[in-house]
């Protein structure tokens, strides 16, 4: 399996890591919920811009940047706004999503910037160049709330992802079935045993999926989302504490203490 470093973490070594969302909608909240999560027992924290008011202030948003760093100190952070489209909190046009996310890249206060798939395939633009000469990792991500596509296309898709440049592709899909669970599974395990050089997450949203978060050790992925306690991001986020025993009894070897 691929590994990847941010900031204090190798991604892909031994477990998934633990990210949680930091979910705000004013400068209070934000503040205090960055020091509660940063107690938390998790690995990274995902910053979900889009449920904070003031994202579409440039002046604002750099000021919320360093109150954040500053509060969960050294841990690693995903900066993201998701789309409307993709489950998101609020709107925002395809050029105001770039340059908010070049900004963020600009300001050295995030490690990885989350870039939906399909924003990045509308607009040409330079800014996975951008990010890289910024050290900032980026996530390619694409989110399916209706559906599991077929088998071929998430493989794919993971793969086109990573072809793009992305440094961690991640897709997320939504079960009809317990077959569409499964198809999520071997999929990973086809990535990971053929292309063991893309880091990735494939993550079966809702109830019914709630299995794939806690399987990356055997399947692949080397991030997994759990909720922070009061927000969930998604559907099917398990809390922090289930995750992580869900991880330690399937990635239990015989002999190991």
């Amino acid at each position: 399996m691929s590994k990847l470093k941010v900031r204090n973490l190798e991604l892909g070594k031994g477990k998934p890591k633990v990210c949680v969302p930091l979910v705000a909608k004013n400068f209070e909240e934000l503040f205090s919920e960055a020091l509660r999560i940063s107690q938390l027992d998790c690995d990274v924290i995902e910053w979900r811009a889009d449920y904070f008011m003031y994202a579409h202030d440039e002046r604002f948003m750099k000021k919320a940047a360093y109150f954040v760093r500053y509060a969960i100190d050294d841990k690693p952070l995903i900066f993201t706004y998701r789309t409307l489209q993709e489950g998101g909190g609020q709107n925002i046009g395809l050029d105001d999503y770039i340059k908010l996310n070049r900004m963020m890249m600009d300001t050295g206060l995030v490690d990885v910037v989350d870039l939906e798939l399909e924003m990045v395939l509308e607009k040409p633009s330079d800014i996975m160049v951008h990010a890289k000469e910024k050290n900032v990792k980026v996530l390619l991500s694409k989110h399916n709330h209706l559906l599991t596509p077929e088998k071929n296309q998430m493989y794919e898709t993971i793969k086109d992802m990573y072809q793009l440049g992305g440094d961690i592709s991640k897709l997320s899909v939504t079960p009809n079935s317990q077959q569409d669970v499964l198809n999520v599974l071997e999929i990973s395990n086809k990535v990971k045993e053929n292309h063991p050089e893309i880091p990735f997450v494939l993550i079966s949203m809702g109830e019914m999926g709630q299995l794939s978060r806690m399987t990356g050790e055997l399947y692949g992925s080397v991030l997994t989302y759990a909720s922070n306690g009061k927000y969930l991001s998604a559907p099917g986020q398990l809390p922090i504490s289930v995750v992580r025993e869900g991880m330690e009894v399937i990635g239990y070897k015989r002999g190991s203490k």
